[in-house]
This record gives C-alpha cells, sequence and structure tokens, in this order.
C-alpha cells in the first residue's frame, strides 16, 4: 500500500504535542550558544548564598534548547524570559527579557524533523531583595512553558 499525501491529516500536528518547547534550561555562572552548542560553567546549580539583603548577584545564566517542530519552521516566534519572586512578582524592572526569532529548515534534514535552537543569555546585577525562593519564567509565544526554579539564602558564618 503506498502513501497517498492527500490522505494525510494535517490537524493531528495541531495538538500540544507538536508545539514548541524548551528541551532543557540550566542555571549556570556563564553560559554562551556558538554554532547551535551549548558551552556552560558552573551550570547546573539551583542555590545562591549571598552576604546579606538587599543583594545584587554580579552575574548570571541561563543556557536553553527550544525545540521547534517541522510545522513550526518559517513562523516568528518570541522566546520571554522573566524573573519573578515567589509571589509571581516580575524583577525586572523593564518586563521580561523579549527574543524574537524564526527557525528555517535546514538544507537536508529529513522531513518532519524537529529543529533545535539552543540559546544563552547573561544577566548581571541581579537584584535580590530578601531571601527565598526565585523563578526564572519561561515563556514561548506568550505561553510559559518551564520554570527554572531557585533560592536564594544569606551566607552563615560558623560560631568560633
Amino acid at each position: 500500500m503506498e502513501f497517498d499525501p492527500q490522505d494525510f491529516d494535517s490537524s493531528a500536528f495541531d495538538s500540544p504535542a507538536f508545539e514548541p518547547s524548551v528541551d532543557f534550561a540550566i542555571l549556570a555562572d556563564a553560559a554562551q550558544a556558538i554554532s547551535g552548542k551549548l558551552f556552560l560553567l558552573g551550570g547546573g546549580w539551583d542555590t545562591l548564598r549571598v552576604g546579606g539583603f538587599p543583594a545584587r548577584h554580579h552575574t548570571m545564566a541561563i543556557g536553553l534548547r527550544v525545540r521547534i517542530p517541522w510545522t513550526w519552521t518559517g513562523r516568528p516566534m518570541t522566546l520571554s524570559i522573566d524573573l519573578q519572586d515567589e509571589d509571581g512578582g516580575s524583577l525586572f524592572t523593564s518586563g521580561p527579557l523579549r527574543h524574537g526569532f524564526e527557525v528555517g529548515r535546514p538544507q537536508g534534514a529529513p522531513e518532519g524533523s524537529d529543529i533545535g535552537l539552543v540559546r544563552a543569555f547573561t544577566f548581571n546585577h541581579v537584584p535580590f531583595p530578601s531571601a527565598g525562593g526565585y523563578a526564572f519564567a519561561i515563556s514561548l509565544n506568550e505561553q510559559e512553558v518551564d520554570r527554572l526554579r531557585f533560592n536564594v539564602f544569606q551566607h552563615t558564618r560558623p560560631a568560633e
């Protein structure tokens, strides 16, 4: 039996399983995305210790990979990142960081393949008003798809 393209029901690709998603997101001290590869320094942490509050952390980064289904290639998309406190309040005074992009179909890629997009974001002098839980909320096309959670605590000194 041969496949007839007219018998193909493309509506199956409209389900959430075939929407762009975040394969992974990781906190790091530094991150770079070069030629489709992610380079991390001090990656994978979930706890930040500071001297006192309010605090300002000198630098932190997010490395991530977005999976773009074949049917979404050629469409304009937006990746947004917002740093939020435990109550969901944004710590970015100018609103979430927004990155617009459009992914094409690489020459030679098998039809129907997902396309990976690697990105790195660096944040300098990040303010933390108090100890507690924080999260980078990651959204694709204004829909939250991931939360990169971490805690910020004050250093404790051992008793002498």
